[in-house]
């Protein structure tokens, strides 16, 4: 049994249901006391995948201190301390200091979120309103010419609230507030594109909607009955395709409300790395702004769904539509127009994630498909 066999449990691993055949150390690297490794996971097909484990991650201020140290104050980093959230990374922080997020599933090439959180930093300095936290750097590592982005440095909002939580919390009924807050979200998304669209990227291609992938998963998981939906869904999309007047550009790319913080009013965009199960080819590509409308609009879905109230959906999606179209002087009904093939291709991802990752989630998006959106 190899030493790394472990990997394959952690939530972070995103090859769950591929059979591995070999797990070794690709390379590693000494720092901050303890060791980093880049491990090789290799599946069927000789396809391979590459994951950065610590070896003693309660020194992971050391590690900070030593690769950042120029750069930050090595005594704040060292009080690192690790955020328990179960997602498809790990962090650390020090509150209201700084926020550390380590990659685990590493691609070579120009991370997303390095990129877009640098670019939003310059363009803060340059006057434009905040949405995102202020960068502080990249942690990146690189062999034979190719480079690996294993983490990223930001400032930590201290205090804030997740947004999901707050649109997920069954006891608050308060309506108007959220209208206004998702009329106020709808604005930051399209300041966020307005901060976005001078921001270059891999040229733009036909969307990639993952049918055969969900096929497969369908019947892997018993639930052959909806692949005739999703042949129907398929064949929509081919007739009816992504014509639209929004220009291609970089967008956020993996856009909800578990992606966002609020505080005094105001939302903060989190996670610029895109769909984690993408390439950083797909994840940097020019798409239309429609594609991160049509994650929101979802995202209410989401959370529509666990609080059992239909209007809920209804009511955030309008707001946030008009407060985009406000914004951005695009009308209401052309951004429906736009988003909708998105909204379909959106859930057929969901769906796919969902028994990936989280097989109790699968009735969210299995509702949607069935409905026909």
């Amino acid at each position: 049994m190899s030493n790394w066999d472990s990997i394959t449990q952690q939530r972070w691993f995103m090859g769950k249901g591929r059979k591995v055949y070999s797990i070794k150390e690709y390379d590693s690297l000494l720092i901050g006391d303890t060791k980093i490794s880049i491990v090789e996971i290799r599946f069927e097909k000789d396809e391979c995948d590459f994951y950065a484990t610590i070896e003693d991650e309660s020194k992971i201020g050391t590690v900070l201190a030593e690769y950042f140290g120029q750069r930050f104050p090595k005594e704040v980093l060292l009080r690192a301390k690790p955020l328990n959230a179960e997602q498809s990374n790990s962090a650390f922080y020090s509150k209201g200091e700084f926020f550390f997020k380590l990659y685990r599933r590493l691609q070579v090439g120009e991370h997303p979120e390095a990129e877009i959180m640098n670019h939003l930093s310059q363009k803060t300095a340059q006057g434009f309103p905040k949405i995102a936290p202020d960068f502080y750097g990249d942690f990146s590592y690189t062999k034979s010419g190719d480079k690996r982005t294993l983490g990223i440095l930001e400032e930590h909002i201290p205090d804030a609230k997740n947004a999901w939580e707050i649109f997920t919390d069954v006891k608050s009924t308060d309506t108007e507030f959220y209208k206004n807050a998702t009329n106020q979200l709808g604005r930051t998304t399209a300041i966020m594109h307005k901060a976005l669209k001078d921001l270059d990227g891999t040229a733009p291609q036909t969307e990639e909607v993952p049918y055969d992938k969900l096929i497969g998963l369908l019947k892997a998981n018993g639930k052959e009955n909806l692949i005739v939906r999703v042949e129907s869904i398929r064949s929509q999309q081919a007739q009816e395709g992504y014509a639209g007047v929004l220009e291609p550009q970089r967008i956020h790319g993996d856009y909800h409300l578990g992606q966002l913080l609020y505080k005094d009013g105001k939302f903060i965009i989190l996670d610029f790395e895109g769909e984690p199960t993408r390439t950083l080819e797909y994840r940097r590509r020019l798409r239309s702004p429609a594609a991160d409308i049509a994650g929101m609009l979802r995202s209410f879905a989401y959370a529509s769904a666990v609080r059992n109230d239909k209007e809920f959906e209804q009511v955030t999606a309008e707001a946030f539509l008009q407060g985009y179209s406000q914004e951005s002087g695009i009308p209401v009904p052309q951004l429906k127009a736009e988003a909708s093939p998105y909204v379909l291709g959106k859930a057929i991802y969901e769906a796919c994630y969902e028994l990936e990752f989280r097989p109790d989630w699968f009735w969210i998006p299995e509702t949607a498909l069935k409905s026909g959106l």
